[in-house]
């Protein structure tokens, strides 16, 4: 049913609905409806920490679900986002709620759902961002969900002690996002959604996150199309030096955080560890270990621990074993501008090399990469990490899919302003978001920031509801967005106006897969 925005319905102000998990008290304004702070599993805290989530037992009081609910345990008090300042104050291991935004004003209106999983390197982060508000998303005809899921080593903690508990270890939260993709299948329709359209997206860790959960036989069937927004899962595994997603060194890592806190690393202590502050382990999760220089370097990442994934996500997509849905996904120019910027020289240009693919390739990426007259160490060190980190990895699943026969739509986000230069972080990570939401810019096409969020945003949700970007009157005197062909490879840029091209950078990407990814061609 098409979303009328000027339907004038008798809502009441604080609407109340009554879903299979329990009866919630909602707020209505400009014809959406939000419900925030909604637990979709039982609080992981105490004996129920380091376990998969449980379900929450239904609830026969009317909830009000009016103010967002915890965000993950984590370090740091504020976020800042494309869209200003987020004070996170509220961050608490009990941290397993949702955010639901609807434009539905009767029980018999279905429209297709979006589930959004923030990014924050694992280790940071909420569901809550002001940049992630749905309102804007759902006024075009969506029902939009995000969530919160456990962070750092409270989510990704991998041990023996664990593994022997429970047959498998880490990845508690991936194990939050299934639990909460299976909470809209059993609730989503009192909100106006349906279960069998249901589009799950997210961006960097995000985004890390959705690729994931492509390869996982456990969230197979919960989610029909993806919108990949900066990374994928195969980032992960791809560094040979590091192999952040490996199970034994992940369990290396968690053996380092037992003790650093005075924990035997056995069954027998996982009571001790359990009873480590909360505070004190989401501190940690930011934590250098030897094994990297990137940020949440102590390895606290999804794992690939032979159920949740498993087996390595390459492995896996190279033989075809992926959840066969269509697929929105791109990239920024310059994403490593937000991280890698300022002065730099040949020195930490080699260090960071020798640190990312190890001596066996670092020299060979400083030859192909080259610093001289035109290219600084800070340009080579920003490409090599826009291409290695995000781009490469989007590039093979795009191609694999195509290949197989499923959809894909491509695109490069390259909207510039001057005002980013001035700080040094041009197309940067994370800069589409704005646009894609639409909070934070105006709403009027009057100008061509406006209008290219509207175009992003007309991109997106129709992609969530037909399947392709390009339906009724998105594109209508714009250029069409071509479906992804592995051989063509055409992708749709997205600047103040839209045009196509060949995906760049071929021989760059060709080299990096060799390095990286043990290219058997």
């Amino acid at each position: 049913m098409p979303f009328d925005k000027n339907n004038k319905s008798d809502m009441p102000k604080n609407p109340e609905l009554f879903p299979s998990c329990g009866p919630v008290r909602g707020l209505h304004r400009k014809g959406i409806s939000s419900y925030k702070g909604i637990p979709y599993a039982q609080p992981p805290t105490q004996n129920r920490r380091f376990k998969a989530p449980k379900p929450m037992p239904p609830w026969e009081e009317i909830r009000d679900c009016l103010e967002p609910g915890n965000a993950a345990m984590q370090m740091g008090g504020i976020l800042v986002d494309s869209s200003g300042t987020y004070q996170m104050d509220d961050k608490s291991e009990d941290c397993l709620f949702l955010n639901v935004w609807t434009p539905a004003t009767a029980k018999e209106e279905r429209y297709p759902v979006y589930v959004f999983i923030h990014g924050g390197a694992f280790a940071t982060g909420s569901g809550s961002e002001m940049v992630y508000d749905g309102a804007r998303m759902a006024q075009e005809g969506v029902v939009v969900v995000t969530i919160n899921y456990r962070l750092g080593a409270l989510g990704f903690l991998a041990t023996h002690g664990l593994c022997e508990e429970s047959g498998t270890t880490g990845n508690y939260g991936l194990l939050d996002q299934i639990q909460a993709l299976h909470w809209v299948q059993e609730n989503i329709e009192a909100f106006g959604g349906d279960p069998t359209k249901v589009t799950l997206g997210g961006q960097s860790a995000g985004a890390y996150s959705v690729t994931a959960l492509m390869l996982s036989p456990l969230a197979k069937g919960l989610f029909h199309q993806a919108i990949v927004e900066s990374g994928s899962i195969f980032s992960i595994s791809s560094f040979a030096s590091q192999n952040r997603g490996n199970l034994e060194k992940s369990m290396a890592n968690g053996q380092l955080l037992c003790e650093l806190f005075g924990v035997e690393d056995t069954q027998e202590d996982l009571y001790k560890l359990r009873r480590i502050p909360g505070d004190a382990l989401a501190a940690v999760s930011m934590v250098k270990s030897d094994q990297s220089a990137a940020p949440n370097a102590f390895g606290f990442w999804p794992i690939f621990d032979g159920v949740v994934l498993p087996k390595d996500p390459v492995a896996a997509l190279r033989s075809g074993e992926v959840n066969p849905v269509k697929m929105l996904v791109g990239f920024n120019t310059d994403e490593s501008s937000l991280f890698i910027k300022g002065h730099t020289n040949l020195g930490i240009y080699k260090m960071l090399c020798y640190e990312i693919f190890g001596p066996e390739h670092a020299d060979a990426v400083m030859d192909f990469f080259k610093v001289d007259e035109e290219h600084s160490a800070l340009e080579r060190m920003q490409e090599i990490y826009t291409h290695s980190a995000f781009l490469i990895g989007m590039v093979m699943m795009a191609k694999k899919y195509a290949q197989l026969g499923i959809d894909v739509y491509f695109y490069n986000f390259d909207y510039d302003p001057a005002i980013l230069k001035i700080v040094g972080l041009n197309t940067a990570h994370a800069m589409e978001l704005p646009f894609v939401f639409g909070n934070g810019i105006g709403r009027r096409r009057a100008t061509k920031i406006s209008n290219l969020s509207w175009l992003m945003q007309q991109s997106w949700t129709n992609f969530i509801k037909y399947g392709d970007p390009n339906f009724k009157a998105a594109f209508k005197g714009q250029v069409p967005w071509p479906k992804f062909d592995p051989e063509k490879k055409d992708i749709m840029v997205f600047d103040t106006h839209l045009s196509t091209k060949p995906l760049p950078y071929e021989e760059t990407l060709a080299f990096l897969e060799k390095i990286m990814f043990n290219d058997p061609q």
